[in-house]
C-alpha cells in the first residue's frame, strides 16, 4: 500500500459520508461502504428511492471530499477513478451485501438487492494517489455557493404548538 493510499484509508475510516464532485457539478453527499479495501457507493441515476448521483457512473473520475465529524471542515480531499460493478458478478454481490448492512432507513428490504440490480449502479471509487487536500495542506479556494432552488418556503403563520405559554397575560379586574 502506498503512502497516499494509507493516508486515504486513515481518513476514510473516520467518515460515514463523503461529498462527491464530478463533471463540474456541485458536490453531492453520498454514503459509502468499505468492501475489501475498496470504497463503494450506490448511485441511482434516476429519481428512484436511493441516493441520486446522476452521471457519476459515466463520469470516470470524481473528487472525494471527506468531512470532519463536526461537519464544519474537511479532513481531506482526493481524486478517484470511478468503476461500475457488473450486476450479478461475484464482486457486485459481495459489495451489495456489505452496502445492504450499511444502508440506514432502507425501505422494502425484501426486494432491495433486486431493485439495486435493476435501477442503480454500484460504483467503486479507486484512489488515483492524488490527495488534493489534507491536514496542513488546504487550498484557499472560496467554497461558498448559492443554495440550489427549492419549492420549500418558510412564509406564513407560525404553527400552533401545544403547551406553550401565551405571551398575553389575562387582565386582572
Amino acid at each position: 500500500m502506498s503512502e497516499a493510499e494509507a493516508e486515504i484509508a486513515g481518513v476514510m475510516k473516520k467518515a460515514g459520508l463523503v461529498w462527491l464532485s464530478w463533471d463540474g457539478r456541485r458536490p453531492a453527499p453520498a454514503w459509502f461502504a468499505t468492501v475489501d479495501g475498496a470504497y463503494v457507493v450506490l448511485a441511482d441515476g434516476s429519481d428512484g428511492d436511493e441516493q441520486p448521483l446522476p452521471g457519476l457512473a459515466e463520469a470516470g473520475a470524481a473528487e472525494v471530499v471527506v468531512p470532519a465529524k463536526p461537519a464544519t471542515s474537511r479532513l481531506a480531499s482526493w481524486k478517484a477513478s470511478v468503476r461500475r460493478l457488473e450486476p450479478g458478478s461475484d464482486e457486485w454481490t459481495a459489495a451489495a451485501q456489505v452496502l445492504r448492512t450499511e444502508r440506514l432507513n432502507a425501505s422494502n428490504l425484501d426486494d432491495q438487492l433486486e431493485r439495486w440490480e435493476a435501477s442503480a449502479d454500484l460504483l467503486v471509487l479507486e484512489p488515483t494517489g492524488e490527495i488534493t487536500e489534507a491536514a496542513g495542506r488546504y487550498d484557499e479556494r472560496e467554497r461558498a455557493e448559492t443554495p440550489p432552488g427549492s419549492p420549500a418556503t418558510t412564509k406564513g403563520k407560525r404553527p400552533f404548538t401545544l403547551h406553550r405559554r401565551s405571551k398575553r397575560r389575562p387582565k386582572l379586574s
